[in-house]
């Protein structure tokens, strides 16, 4: 019992200490750290709650939170209204134009020239390829023009299946604002994957998709028992050697094994 109103004592301490240095109130810091500080040390709650501290962001409103790395190091994250807000706090803010690209729209982007042309197409725009945003602070003499694909950053679940083209503006609109105003301190929320309550970076995958099918079913010949499995690889083998191992080609191997593309 007594053990117990000590290590009690030392915790009150710990947050009465962070709560001076950082301009919270213990009870504020012992929320954060059950919520959207979670698994930090008292150090590192420390420099968590500074770093909201100075960037003027309150993570009671989830304008800030952060991770651990599978390293154990701090990250910090902001979601697209703290960059925004952030960027607003700037005398040189001047505004951002953004938009979702569509396959039918007419759509032409200048990286040098930090030019776009985009003409959405309303009647039938089609399926959404990626989303653009372009920021230019006063003074500066070129714009800072941000892509992002819809391929990399599509989760495919929650809001990113319900409000697609919101969420991918977002995730340009985060790189286009963080770079323009050098926002280097906090993290997109977006360039992560949380797994475990670890942060861990998204990471790109650029084989194409009759390349992925042919990955998927290769590593399931490893697992297919029957008697032609010999017969089934060397004609997958000599298909990609003749490049005709298409998505048709595919499928009819992947009906044979019992596997789902």
């Amino acid at each position: 019992m007594a053990e117990q109103k000590e290590a009690n004592a030392i915790v009150e301490m710990t947050a009465e200490k962070i709560a001076n240095v950082t301009g919270f109130t213990p009870a504020e810091v012992a929320i954060v750290k059950r919520t959207v500080a979670k698994g930090t040390t008292d150090f590192e709650l420390a420099y968590f709650l500074n770093i909201a501290k100075s960037v003027e962001l309150n993570p009671f409103n989830k304008e800030i939170w952060c991770y651990k790395d599978n390293k154990g190091n701090v990250l910090v994250f902001a979601g697209r209204d703290g960059f925004l807000k952030k960027a607003q706090q700037s005398p040189l803010w001047n505004g951002m134009t953004s938009s979702e690209v569509c396959t039918n729209d007419v759509f032409e982007m200048d990286v040098a020239k930090a030019e776009i042309t985009h003409k959405p197409n309303f009647k039938d725009r089609g399926e959404i390829i990626g989303a653009y945003a372009i920021v230019k602070p006063k003074g500066c003499e070129l714009a800072t023009v941000e892509w992002a694909d819809i391929k990399i950053y599509d989760k495919k679940q929650n809001t990113w299946n319900s409000h697609k083209a919101e969420m991918i503006k977002k995730v340009a609109e985060v790189h286009a604002l963080k770079k323009a105003f050098g926002i280097t301190i906090l993290q997109s929320e977006y360039d992560w994957q949380i797994k475990d309550e670890k942060a861990l970076p998204i990471t790109i995958d650029t084989r194409t998709p009759i390349e992925i099918i042919q990955e998927k079913i290769l590593n399931a010949l490893d697992e297919y028992t029957g008697e032609d499995k010999e017969e089934i690889r060397r004609s997958c083998v000599n298909a990609k050697q003749k490049g005709t191992f298409d998505e048709k080609f595919g499928r009819e191997v992947a009906a044979i094994l019992g596997v789902e593309l």
